[in-house]
């Protein structure tokens, strides 16, 4: 019985990598004439070859002005909510067809992780949900006490300072909190066929900021309360981690084992890069 059930998950897993690396996107071009409304051209296919008008405009609806609204926000074309789709049914291969240049297809990651901060701190402010932003000065003021000089003391209103101004501009912080990720992927993976340069896997990991913030969106919609608060955080916290897993996988092009493995060095990676940024910055601020 067990056999049989291993092997149906293989079969399922097989059937759905194989469906999972198809690009979801099919352009067919027919031989349809079309008039442009702006410029008179008579051509066929999706845009006019004279001054680029999409053949689709057509008079104004009301769908027009669900359209012009999201427009203000960059979410007007229908490859942001293709990209959000896609985030959570082939992630991987997604950020690689992106990667790769298929780049039309799916709505720009730093557009996308700008636009998902604000809907994720709107939705905080409209479920009177207090959004936390990054560690501040309480936190060294508890762990060193009063043994702090006053040159440290001056070092620590400078980080407030800065740790601050990263709480008022998230978007920009969590890119900036990349970097580490980036560099642990690189090197965990870094024997790997497929290979992927410093710049390609930022692109790659605000995506998957981007995934971060809309699930974080969704727990304050639905519990009032922020992710890591919520009564499923157990169970959301596993999922977050399975997706991170499964998109690294797909982007490498890595079976389960060897896959998981690259995961496994990815989080030692990162957690040695930040015992060692945060012992680099204790001993600043103890000898200062």
């Amino acid at each position: 019985m067990g056999v049989r059930v291993i092997k149906k998950i293989k079969a399922w897993g097989k059937q759905y990598d194989q469906w999972a690396q198809v690009r979801q996107m099919r352009l067919v071009l027919s031989d349809e004439l079309h008039t442009c409304t702006n410029c008179g051209t008579e051509y066929q296919g999706r845009f006019c070859p004279q001054c680029g008008l999409k053949a689709s405009i057509a008079r104004l609806k009301i769908k027009n002005l669900f359209q012009n609204f999201l427009d203000i926000w960059g979410m007007g074309s229908r490859p942001m909510f293709r990209t959000i789709a896609q985030l959570f049914t082939r992630p991987g291969y997604m950020i690689a067809d992106y990667l790769s240049g298929h780049q039309p297809l799916y709505f720009p990651p730093f557009k996308m992780v700008v636009v998902v901060t604000v809907i994720y701190m709107l939705a905080g402010w409209l479920r009177g949900v207090p959004i936390d932003g990054f560690m501040g000065i309480d936190f060294f003021d508890e762990t060193l006490g009063d043994d702090v000089t006053e040159h440290g003391r001056v070092l620590l209103d400078m980080l407030d300072t800065i740790v601050s101004w990263f709480n008022e501009h998230l978007a920009f912080a969590v890119i900036v909190g990349q970097t580490i990720d980036v560099v642990a992927t690189r090197l965990a993976f870094r024997k790997a066929k497929v290979k992927w340069s410093l710049v390609e896997l930022f692109f790659a990991d605000i995506y998957m900021s981007a995934r971060y913030y809309i699930i974080a969106t969704l727990c304050i919609l639905i519990f009032k309360t922020e992710l890591d608060e919520t009564p499923a955080w157990g169970v959301l916290s596993v999922i977050i981690i399975l997706y991170h897993w499964l998109t690294l996988a797909q982007l490498y092009q890595l079976g389960v084992w060897k896959s998981l493995m690259g995961y496994v060095r990815k989080t030692l990676w990162q957690g040695l890069v930040i015992v060692i940024l945060v012992a680099l910055l204790s001993l600043i601020v103890l000898i200062a």
